[in-house]
């Protein structure tokens, strides 16, 4: 447990500053909003990554070389590592727990988990994509819960060990940051869905990755606290709407 230096609040998981090397509560992480005394540094790396350095204006091939190397620049921490660790563990035992831990699929868990990394992943490499600082945080109360539904008593799940924490300002870009994390449960729902069809041997594992994968996308989408489905709700209620009929149906589509 660690007091933020800005607002003194308590957090059991602190962000430390890269700059000044204090330690934030989520609200002050960021640089502009603790005021950091070396703000000049981190305002002129930001346009490094924006801009690229070297830049040109009116350089079409400049311009497209940039995008690729924002695209394909995607930064991590030691601490991002270990909690990303810790939540993928616990998100594989709610998977064994599905069938008390009699034996184990690697088919099964490997879908079950991708569900949950590709998502979470997602989330991260779009918003560092715009810029934005972006690591994924565990945090102690999503820990325990997830802790508690990976025990095979519980008849239901819930998967939130934590979530990519983000900079951007731009309400689009939040947006769309938070959108492509469900995005991507359904894309890979449907395409799962449709496997199933095809190769019948596997298709438990598919049909049942691809209703998991509608209820990931189904959960986040709940417009409340810090889910995704929140911010999508107040970017774009139409987008929100839209989505969420669609997981509806691919959750259903699952089991039928």
């Amino acid at each position: 447990m660690s007091q933020c230096y800005t607002c003194g609040v308590n957090e059991s998981i602190p962000f430390k500053c890269n700059y000044c090397k204090e330690s934030f509560c989520h609200v002050h992480r960021n640089p502009i909003n603790h005021s950091c005394p070396f703000i000049d540094d981190y305002t002129e790396k930001r346009k490094d990554v924006l801009l690229g350095k070297g830049h040109n204006v009116g350089n079409e091939s400049s311009g497209i070389l940039n995008l690729i190397s924002r695209a394909v620049r995607i930064k991590s921490s030691k601490t991002e590592l270990l909690h990303l660790s810790v939540a993928a563990l616990l998100v594989t035992s709610v998977g064994l727990s599905l069938n008390n831990y009699r034996y184990i699929s690697w088919q099964f868990l490997a879908i079950f988990l991708s569900a949950f990394l590709v998502h979470e992943l997602a989330h991260k490499f779009l918003a560092q994509f715009y810029g934005s600082w972006a690591e994924f945080r565990a945090q102690t109360y999503g820990l325990i819960v997830t802790a508690i539904s990976a025990l095979p008593i519980m008849p239901f799940k819930f998967i939130a060990p934590g979530a990519v924490m983000v900079g951007l300002s731009d309400k689009n870009r939040f947006g769309r940051v938070a959108f492509i994390g469900p995005l991507t449960n359904l894309i890979m729902g449907f395409v799962l869905l449709t496997l199933s069809s095809y190769y019948y041997p596997y298709h438990p594992y598919l049909a049942a990755g691809a209703s998991f994968n509608g209820w990931i996308a189904l959960f986040n989408l709940l417009p409340f606290g810090v889910l995704d489905g929140q911010k999508i709700f107040e970017w774009n209620k139409v987008v929100w709407g839209l989505t969420m009929a669609i997981a509806m149906g691919l959750f259903i589509l699952g089991y039928m």
